[in-house]
């Protein structure tokens, strides 16, 4: 009689579809929204326990699984603007994870019996401890490092408007020095569609036209809008005197790093060809005080002004 661990099989297969999911996160570059992959892989744990209940035999069939996991992938990147390519790539994750078992299992000189104990979940705590805590480890080794774009870094940035939060990913990049020309400090600068949860659907559909900034800003504030919209103005190539729609924000948090009332200007067009980031941000990260707040501090005679630039 094959004894079955069902706390063991929950266990183990939440533990990799979250490292899976949390995986295909970080290789994409998206925001780690880490409570709703937690609970996508609670669901696949679920699923897992369910395969081997008295009427769960059906959830043992090769396309049964094929659905859940794309029920599981979906539901995990349901608010991503790429999620088909997410999907595609947590199935590529799972393919390596799969020839990964199967070469253990060849290495071990008897693949069925290392492949039915991993199936039933046979392994000891301890062992199955440590090694998701070593696959965790690897991941976070090998990606944080595959997190490097172009002499930048990529990071999450929470959002904070109108009491409301909202997390994206955002590259650090020193060419950008767009400042905030009251205070100087750096505008934070995304693309208009990571912020559609935070506007209703008249601001959304104005935000959304092929309108200047300046007549999208004038419509906003005549039907009423809570936040407060201005016109940033920018340099960039191609582009010699240029306006930005900006709102401010409550805060915006990097790392343990607040930074109060910063303006964030919604670009019309993706600032990541591939989508791996969201935003740009020229300040200075994990916590750290941005230069251009000291070069202010240092010297009040600084022509804010000239840091316009994109």
């Amino acid at each position: 009689m094959t004894v079955i661990y069902v706390d063991r099989i929950f266990f183990l297969n939440t533990v990799l579809d979250y490292l899976l999911l949390l995986a295909t996160a970080r290789l994409a570059g998206t925001p780690l929204r880490r409570k709703r992959l937690l609970l996508c892989a609670v669901v696949g744990g679920c699923y897992a326990v369910a395969v081997f209940l008295p009427h769960g035999a059906w959830l043992a069939h090769p396309f049964a699984k094929l659905l859940s996991g794309v029920a599981i992938a979906f539901l995990a990147f349901a608010k991503e603007p790429r999620r088909y390519r997410l999907m595609l790539l947590f199935f590529l994750l799972s393919a390596a994870l799969a020839g990964l078992v199967l070469a253990l299992g060849l290495a071990s000189g008897s693949p069925r019996v290392f492949f039915s104990r991993i199936y039933y979940a046979d392994i000891s705590w301890p062992m199955l401890l440590l090694a998701a805590t070593g696959f965790y480890l690897l991941l976070q080794l090998v990606f944080r490092q595959g997190a490097r774009h172009g002499g930048g870094e990529l990071m999450d940035v929470t959002v904070h408007i109108g009491g409301k939060e909202h997390s994206v990913r955002v590259l650090h990049d020193t060419g950008n020095t767009l400042r905030d020309p009251v205070n100087a400090q750096p505008v934070l600068v995304l693309e208009r569609r990571a912020l559609h949860e935070f506007w209703t659907s008249d601001e959304v559909q104005i935000l959304s036209g092929d309108a200047p900034p300046e007549e999208k800003m004038a419509r906003l504030y005549r039907q009423g809008t809570r936040y407060h919209f201005s016109l940033l103005p920018y340099r960039s190539v191609g582009v010699a005197d240029g306006l930005l729609l900006a709102v401010r924000s409550d805060y915006i948090r990097i790392g343990r790093k607040k930074y109060p009332r910063t303006l964030i200007a919604l670009s019309d067009h993706a600032v990541s060809d591939g989508g791996g980031y969201q935003g740009l941000w020229g300040g200075e990260e994990r916590g750290e005080e941005c230069h251009a707040q000291k070069v202010a501090a240092e010297d009040p005679a600084v022509d804010h002004t000239a840091q316009w630039a994109g």
